[in-house]
């Protein structure tokens, strides 16, 4: 009966570990702004704009893998969502950093046009 009750308590764990993690959880990767160095102003914000909405439907993606795992384990001891791919942390983390350096890349673009056309002195 021991033995029983520590292979449930192992196998509650390793299914815990391989739960999705919620978005927020999910920490950016790095990414440089030089990469956008060569973009106008406004090229750099549309970038910004479909890098945002990359980000946010990833975002409902992986928080919704999350509660379809905790609902999995509740139910029967497997992290469905993870099971069968829904866990998008990696692109969701890829895509936090290139929010991330572009939201660098429009302060430098923008403020370079600016000064450019002679409107920042």
């Amino acid at each position: 009966m021991r033995a029983l009750v520590l292979i449930a308590v192992g196998l509650s764990a390793l299914s815990l570990a391989a739960c999705a993690g919620r978005a927020n959880s999910v920490a950016p990767v790095a990414v440089s702004a030089t990469e956008y160095a060569g973009l106008s102003c406004e090229q750099t914000n549309a970038e910004l704009r479909a890098a945002r909405e990359r980000e946010s439907a990833l975002t409902r993606r992986q928080n919704n893998a999350a509660t379809a795992d905790a609902a999995g384990v509740f139910l029967v001891l497997l992290p469905l969502g993870s099971v069968f791919g829904a866990d998008v942390s990696g692109e969701l983390a890829e895509s936090k950093g290139e929010v991330n350096a572009l939201e660098r890349a429009v302060r430098i673009n923008c403020r370079e046009e600016a000064q450019a056309m002679g409107l920042d002195s």
